[in-house]
């Protein structure tokens, strides 16, 4: 039986591609779509209506629009979103659901056995500073061990005052193979909220099969 990641995190092979679709139709309806991570609103009829991208900029839908991810009304929902803009509004081509992962304390995250390397291919500060957003590559394959998940996490370390005052938050990005094959790899995209952490600055460190890479964002 196949096992994947833990349906937390979404894999966004799909939608790579048909952002790259958009790029290669010349001048069809798609040369003109957009990509964007969002915070999708959700109403008290578990409809979409507008969307809130990472530059803050509120769009309206021209059709709101329901989702089988969508289980909980008047929520907000962390989103990429492919649309086209037809001048104040978005004509919504897909969207689908991505995770967020918290940041967890040392003592709340047993970090030991989530040590496990992956490829990171991009980390990015979103434009209103709410978000760290990632593009990872991880092994993954066929397995008859029901058992066996795979899955990700992020731990917040420390935070050191620097000289000037300024505080950093070390976190680590936490990776557990959990017994999957490691036939193909697959690339999956999450966000992890990071606006409401209180400092001044991140440095983000994740386990690479190239050794561990460490980036920082100032907020």
């Amino acid at each position: 039986m196949r096992r994947q990641l833990l349906c937390l995190i979404l894999f966004a092979t799909a939608f790579v591609g048909c952002e790259q679709d958009a790029y290669d139709k010349g001048d069809a309806s798609y040369s003109y779509m957009r990509a964007d991570f969002v915070e999708a609103n959700v109403g008290s009829d578990k409809r979409i209506a507008g969307v809130v991208t990472d530059d803050d900029a509120q769009l309206q839908l021209t059709t709101p629009f329901s989702a089988s991810w969508i289980q909980r009304a008047d929520t907000v929902y962390r989103a990429v979103m492919f649309y086209n803009l037809k001048g104040q509004q978005a004509e919504a081509v897909n969207v689908q659901r991505i995770s967020t992962l918290s940041v967890r304390t040392s003592q709340q995250a047993r970090s030991a056995v989530m040590n496990d390397p992956l490829k990171l291919e991009s980390v990015w500060l979103s434009g209103n500073k709410k978000y760290l957003n990632l593009r990872v590559v991880v092994m993954t394959g066929q397995t008859d061990d029901e058992s066996a998940t795979q899955t990700l996490g992020v731990v917040g370390d420390t935070i050191i005052v620097g000289d000037d005052n300024l505080r950093t938050y070390h976190l680590r990005l936490l990776h557990s193979q959990g017994d999957i094959p490691q036939y193909y790899s697959q690339r999956v995209y999450f966000s992890i909220p990071v606006g409401r952490l209180g400092v001044d600055s991140l440095r983000l460190s994740v386990s690479t099969y190239d050794g561990v890479v460490t980036k920082g964002f100032r907020l």
